[in-house]
């Protein structure tokens, strides 16, 4: 393996982390928090000095260009795993989660748009470090990796090795000749996204503060807020169907996006198939939700459609914000709240779960045995927007469901035997690996995992990570750690 050239890329992963905090040091300068302007200075030197001697140390003996498959998922897995730790300074340093477990905690569910919270007060935390906590999200989202990929002029197979560890899925499809102009217009769409947000939440009564973050928090499909109560301290319904926009166009195809925007076709959206699928669930879901909202809790139809139609796309998209307590709801719709974070939106999104498009592959799996089963002769093809699925790919999606079930009930078996009860067992485990947040019970959306057992908390920052980079990254490095001899086993480059 190439030692040098996966440090050099984690190198200027660091490197970026460090220059981010700019943003929140600024807020620190305007808000006049004297003693944040230290958090975050000293921040920026461990990071940025950290991350020079990285780049010192390998930039004259890395090669980016000849990055295989094994490198790119490393990068991937030891860049999630390093990158929270730098991000988790500032709540350290600040004091506002002194407790190390609690700082990662915090920091990878930033980072990997879980939402999952331990802070009990986040009204009481200063300005500038809300901003850090909803910037980390909007910058996970689409990947630092993917942002690494848009900085470089010149990156050959190396730059799709990199793409294909920071935003995986059943396909890799390309929408431009180079994988460098396709980060860096994936980025257009995110940021200019963004400031559209920003523009329309200030207008309809956010202060720019709450406008920002929510904007970080929302298209980023993260939920993190500055309010204790969520979104729903604010009152305001305009605001609601604002979020509730952004969290569907962030549970979208960013590539798709960039497509029908270079084409000027919106049409394509809804001719792909996985964008289909995605908002019929969306639909389906609400209609079950906001029945039974109108018919057993709210008797209003507005309120039943505004709340029911938030919860929903909250939590298939894994967004996690919250503007009503939905743990207070009958069991039909915290059911379905329940295997809606499963799904996720579609593949290059900002989303986590199974996502949409795997969904689909292993209904088409299920159909063709089906099919088999009653006529042995019939030959079966699946096939996604009229073009055949590889074969390699429909394995991959079995067995990515196979290893996602066994880590959803092995987590939930943990968090049982660690003495809580077996709806927030099941449910936090759920939200934790599909990158959802709050979940129900205990750990429900007016709650956090503040009082979770530090090595519970350990546990769950790495499946927060396996939900994030979609588990395989994460197996192929305790691989390498675990099973020295055995390197070669490992995923042909």
């Amino acid at each position: 393996m190439k030692i040098k050239s996966i440090f050099f890329v984690l190198a200027i992963m660091v490197l970026f982390v460090g220059l981010s905090m700019i943003l929140p040091l600024i807020f620190a300068f305007a808000y006049k928090e004297t003693a944040q302007i230290f958090v975050f200075l000293s921040s920026m030197g461990i990071t940025l000095g950290v991350g020079m001697a990285l780049y010192n140390w390998t930039k004259g003996n890395a090669s980016i260009n000849g990055i295989t498959n094994k490198e790119g998922m490393l990068i991937g897995a030891v860049g999630w795993l390093v990158i929270p730790l730098f991000g988790s300074l500032p709540y350290i340093f600040s004091g506002t989660l002194p407790n190390l477990f609690d700082a990662y905690f915090e920091s990878i569910s930033g980072f990997t748009t879980t939402g999952a919270t331990v802070m009990t007060d986040i009204e009481a935390a200063a300005k500038s470090i809300l901003l850090w906590r909803s910037f980390t999200q909007w910058l996970g989202a689409m990947g630092i990796l993917l942002l690494f990929v848009a900085l470089m002029s010149k990156m050959g197979i190396g730059g799709t090795r990199l793409l294909k560890a920071e935003t995986p899925g059943p396909t890799v499809s390309k929408i431009v000749p180079r994988v460098s102009q396709y980060a860096k217009y994936i980025w257009i769409v995110y940021i200019s996204l963004t400031v559209i947000e920003v523009i329309i939440l200030t207008i309809v009564g956010l202060d720019f503060f709450d406008a920002l973050n929510h904007t970080f928090t929302s298209i980023a499909t993260g939920g993190f807020s500055t309010r204790n109560a969520g979104v729903g301290a604010f009152e305001n319904y305009v605001v609601d169907f604002i979020i509730i926009l952004f969290m569907i166009i962030g549970g979208g195809n960013f590539a798709l996006y960039y497509l029908a925007l270079s084409k000027k076709d919106p049409g394509l959206l809804f001719k792909d198939e996985e964008y289909r699928s995605y908002l019929i669930v969306l639909f389906l879901g609400f209609v079950i939700a906001a029945i039974n909202l109108y018919l057993s809790f709210f008797n209003n139809t507005f309120e039943a459609v505004r709340y029911g139609l938030f919860q929903i796309v909250s939590l298939l998209t894994g967004a996690g914000h919250v503007n009503y307590d939905y743990d207070r709801w009958g069991s039909t719709v915290k059911m379905t709240l329940f295997v809606l974070m499963f799904f996720g939106g579609c593949q290059y999104s900002t989303t986590g779960g199974i996502k949409m498009v795997r969904m689909l592959i292993a209904a088409k799996f299920i159909g063709g045995e089906l099919a088999k089963n009653l006529h042995p002769r019939i030959v079966y093809q699946i096939r996604i927007n009229k073009l055949p699925v590889n074969e390699q790919v429909t394995n991959n999606v079995i067995g990515f469901f196979l290893l996602y079930f066994i880590f959803f009930f092995l987590t939930a078996l943990l968090l049982a035997g660690y003495g809580f009860d077996k709806v927030s067992s099941l449910t936090a485990s759920a939200a934790i690996l599909g990158n959802v947040g709050p979940a129900m019970g205990i750990f429900g959306p007016t709650q956090t995992y503040f009082d979770m057992p530090n090595m519970m908390k350990l546990w769950l920052s790495l499946v927060m990570i396996m939900g994030r980079l979609e588990i395989y990254p994460m197996l192929a490095l305790m691989q390498v750690l675990v099973f020295k001899r055995n390197r070669s086993a490992l995923i042909k480059s």
